[in-house]
C-alpha cells in the first residue's frame, strides 16, 4: 500500500517506511531521506525513528544544520538493503551531491520513489538513474507547464559573458543561488570557464567543503576569510550568496538571480538566469517513459497535470497520490485587513497557472520579501480559499488556483 502520511509511506505486510518524512509518524519506524534540502531531510531531526540516507546527504545536512545525526545507518547507492519482506535499494536521482531514488522491492512487484530528480548531465552530477519499476511514485515539481528549460550550455555561455561585462565595467558580479545544488555548479562553471577566483557565503562554503571531500573539485574563498576581501577590494573575483541575502546593499556589486522558476522571481537583481538541478515537464516526461511503469503515482506541484499527461501520452495509469487529510485553523490574531487585501492581490499576480501546486513555503517567502508579515499572508491565503479562488492541500502544504 502506498499512501501520504506526512511524507510518501509504503507499507508491506509488518513494514513500515516512510520517505521524505515532513512531521513525525511514530508508527512509522523507518525513515529514508532522499536528499538533504531542507524540505525533504526534515527526518533526520526526529530521535526515535531509524534514519536512512547516503553518507553525503547526512555530511550535507550536519554542515548546514549545525546538528549531529543519530540514530542513522547509511545507505550506498547500488546496495540493498533488507527490511523484513521488502528489500531497499538506492539508485542515483541527479539533483545534488548524495540525492538518490528510492527502490522497494517486495515479493509482489517493485515501486520507485523518485522525489528531485535531474535528467541531465551538469558538471557537478550525472543524469538520473533509470530503474525499471512496476510502480513508480514520483514529485511533480517542475517549471511552469509549457516553459522548458534552457539549454544549459546557453544559459552558462550567457553567465560567463555577463560576469566578463561587469568586471571590465570594474563591477563585482554576484550571483544568488540556492546554498545546495546551483552553488556548487556556479563555482564548478568559472572554475572550468574563467581564471576569476570564486568567493562564497559561509553558508555555500560549509557545503562546498562536502563537495570536495566527496572527490568533487571546486575551487572557492570562504568570504569570511581575510584572502576574500583583498579580492573583493580589488575587483578580482565573482561572489556567489544565498537567495534572500541582500547582496544589493554593496554598491560595487552587479547581482543576479539564478533560479529554475524565473516567473516567481522578485527583487532589485540586475539580471535573471534560468538554470535548475531539477528536471522540467518534458524531462520527467522522458524519464516517466524509460523507467516503464504500470502505473504512476504523483504529488506535490503539477501532479493533476503530470498525472494527465502520463495517461494520455503513454498509457499507463496515472493518478495522483495526494489528497486532504486536514483543514487548516483560521488566523484568529487581528490584523489590517487593508494590508490583507493587498496581500491579496499579491498572492493573485503569484499563482497564476491553474490547477498547478504552489508550496506554501514559497509563496512565504515571496510575500514575505514584498513586506508583508507572516500573519497577513496566513490570513489573505485563508480567505482567497474562503472566496474559493484558491484550493488549499494539507498533504503537499500547498495552494491551487481554481480555474
Amino acid at each position: 500500500m502506498v499512501r501520504w502520511s506526512n511524507g510518501v509511506a509504503i507499507r508491506y505486510n509488518d513494514c513500515r517506511i516512510l520517505f521524505d518524512a515532513a512531521e513525525s509518524d511514530p508508527t512509522i519506524p523507518n525513515l529514508f531521506i532522499s536528499h538533504a534540502h531542507f524540505d525533504h531531510s526534515k527526518g533526520f531531526q526526529f530521535p526515535t525513528q531509524k534514519k536512512y540516507s547516503t553518507n553525503e546527504t547526512k555530511q550535507i545536512y550536519e554542515a548546514q544544520s549545525s546538528q549531529v545525526v543519530g540514530n542513522w545507518q547509511p545507505i550506498r547507492v547500488g546496495r540493498r538493503l533488507k527490511l523484513g519482506e521488502v528489500e531497499v535499494e538506492a539508485h542515483d536521482a541527479g539533483h545534488v551531491l548524495g540525492s538518490v531514488q528510492y527502490e522497494v522491492i517486495t515479493p509482489e512487484g517493485n515501486i520507485v520513489y523518485a522525489s528531485h530528480i535531474n535528467f541531465t548531465d551538469t558538471l557537478t552530477s550525472r543524469a538520473a538513474e533509470v530503474a525499471p519499476c512496476e510502480t513508480l511514485v514520483i514529485e511533480a515539481t517542475f517549471p511552469a507547464p509549457g516553459m522548458s528549460l534552457p539549454p544549459r550550455e546557453h544559459v552558462i555561455a550567457e553567465m560567463v559573458k555577463w560576469t566578463l561585462e561587469c568586471i571590465h565595467d570594474k563591477r563585482i558580479p554576484t550571483f544568488a543561488v540556492d546554498s545546495l545544488g546551483i552553488a556548487q555548479e556556479l563555482t564548478r562553471v568559472f572554475n572550468t570557464w574563467t581564471e576569476l577566483s570564486v568567493v562564497v557565503h559561509p553558508q555555500i562554503a560549509r557545503v562546498n567543503k562536502v563537495y570536495v571531500e566527496n572527490d568533487v573539485g571546486l575551487r572557492y574563498v570562504d568570504s569570511s576569510s581575510v584572502d576574500a576581501q583583498s579580492l573583493v577590494g580589488h575587483d578580482e573575483c565573482i561572489v556567489l550568496v544565498p537567495k534572500r541575502f541582500d547582496a544589493t546593499r554593496f554598491g560595487d556589486f552587479r547581482v543576479a538571480n539564478v533560479t529554475g522558476w524565473p516567473n516567481l522571481t522578485r527583487g532589485a537583481e540586475d539580471r535573471v538566469f534560468t538554470l535548475s538541478d531539477q528536471a522540467d515537464l518534458e524531462q520527467l516526461l522522458r524519464f516517466v517513459q524509460e523507467t516503464r511503469p504500470k502505473t504512476v503515482l504523483t504529488f506535490r506541484g503539477g501532479s493533476k497535470i503530470l498525472a494527465e499527461l502520463v495517461s494520455k501520452k503513454f498509457g499507463m495509469i496515472g493518478r495522483e497520490l495526494a489528497r486532504e487529510v486536514r483543514s487548516r485553523r483560521a488566523v484568529e490574531t487581528k490584523i489590517d485587513q487593508e494590508r490583507v487585501a493587498l496581500c491579496e492581490d499579491a498572492l493573485r499576480k503569484i499563482v497564476e497557472i491553474p490547477e498547478y501546486t504552489y508550496e506554501r513555503g514559497d509563496l512565504l517567502t515571496l510575500s514575505l520579501k514584498e513586506g508583508f508579515k507572516t500573519q497577513e499572508i496566513e490570513q489573505a491565503l485563508l480567505q482567497l480559499t474562503r472566496k474559493g479562488e484558491f484550493n488549499y492541500s494539507a498533504v503537499t502544504d500547498g495552494y491551487i488556483k481554481r480555474q
